[in-house]
């Protein structure tokens, strides 16, 4: 791959997960929202860190021009090319976390308090995921010693970008918090009493993250079958390639609202709307499908009963309403005094 293509493909992508970006903000807007949520905070500083991983990339792929990689190791005779991806390290070795630590609050968002044993577990992901940030980092500022190494002509076969050992400990813990983050979803779905249909669209959304996964393990595969020693054109595209899908992936389940249509509201439920999941009731009383009984709770504009807002891929109310009907005396104290307050004999 030339340099050029290379910067050109690292642009597309970059471009393309902005746009992302700001529709889902846009589709916030449309539900009434906030336009930005702490989650998407956080996936906003992922696309700025693959900004700053893109801006890196391209000063050092146009200082190869005049300055080649030379020798079967591929070292550059540049202060400045090692100082500019040293600097780039950092950008992707941290920014990756970000979409992921996105999604976890959206996750926290998700799940009821009365599922304690899933949250206890989301506690753990969460304290994980913040020690393999600090590791990173740590990584990084520690491996090559003295630090000044990482840019010295001499040695920069010692650097934290040459250092095959930082590579692997990076890819591990970024990897390991992929996979995990991906596979906990998933033991959401038996605690739901959703119809068929709704449980394949949660497993589809919950699947994107397979994406990242296939992304991040391309890159790693390329990488060894190499003997490290891939080339910064190709191996820069796949690191963008890998930040800017993290971003997308984390943004496409907000983006429900700019493909589904409302239905029309029914006489009973003026708030039904149509979503990837069926119909969503945006309603706090708790209204069951014609199949079903019907709990008739305070009818409020949002979830502001169950102490959270709307989320982007509204499956709160399908969670609790879903529990709720399993076990209706879970069913919160204000909840009842709710009920209790607006209780005609």
């Amino acid at each position: 791959m030339d340099i050029n293509t290379s910067i050109g493909i690292q642009a597309v992508l970059l471009v393309l997960a902005l746009i992302v970006l700001m529709l889902r903000c846009w589709a916030r807007f449309l539900l009434k929202q906030s336009m930005v949520s702490t989650p998407d905070i956080f996936a906003w500083l992922g696309w700025l860190f693959t900004l700053g991983w893109f801006i890196c990339s391209t000063l050092a792929l146009r200082i190869l021009i005049n300055t080649p990689a030379i020798g079967d190791e591929l070292v550059v005779n540049s202060v400045s090319y090692l100082k500019i991806v040293l600097a780039a390290e950092y950008f992707f070795d941290t920014g990756i976390y970000f979409p992921k630590i996105s999604i976890v609050l959206l996750y926290w968002t998700l799940i009821p308090g009365v599922m304690g044993s899933l949250r206890h577990v989301l506690l753990i992901i969460s304290i994980y995921l913040g020690c393999t940030l600090l590791a990173s980092v740590l990584t990084n500022t520690l491996i090559c010693r003295p630090f000044s190494d990482n840019w010295s002509i001499e040695n920069q076969l010692k650097s934290a970008w040459n250092s095959y050992p930082s590579f692997c400990v990076q890819w591990g813990l970024n990897f390991s918090t992929d996979l995990i983050i991906f596979c906990y979803p998933f033991f959401l779905l038996k605690h739901l009493n959703l119809r068929r249909e709704q449980k394949v669209a949660l497993i589809g959304v919950f699947s994107l993250g397979a994406i990242t996964l296939s992304v991040s393990l391309s890159r790693f595969i390329a990488y060894n079958a190499t003997n490290f020693e891939l080339d910064d054109e190709s191996g820069n595209t796949l690191s963008l390639a890998e930040m800017s899908t993290a971003v997308i992936v984390v943004c496409l389940p907000g983006l429900r609202k700019l493909v589904v249509r409302s239905r029309t509201p029914t006489a009973h439920s003026s708030s039904n709307q149509a979503s990837g999941y069926g119909i969503h009731t945006k309603i706090s009383g708790i209204t069951q499908t014609p199949k079903t009984n019907t709990l008739k709770g305070q009818v409020q504009p949002s979830y502001a009963k169950w102490g959270v807002r709307d989320d982007e891929i509204e499956l709160v109310t399908h969670i609790r309403i879903s529990h709720e009907l399993a076990d209706p005396d879970t069913r919160s104290a204000s909840a009842r005094s709710a009920d209790s307050g607006n209780f005609k004999p």
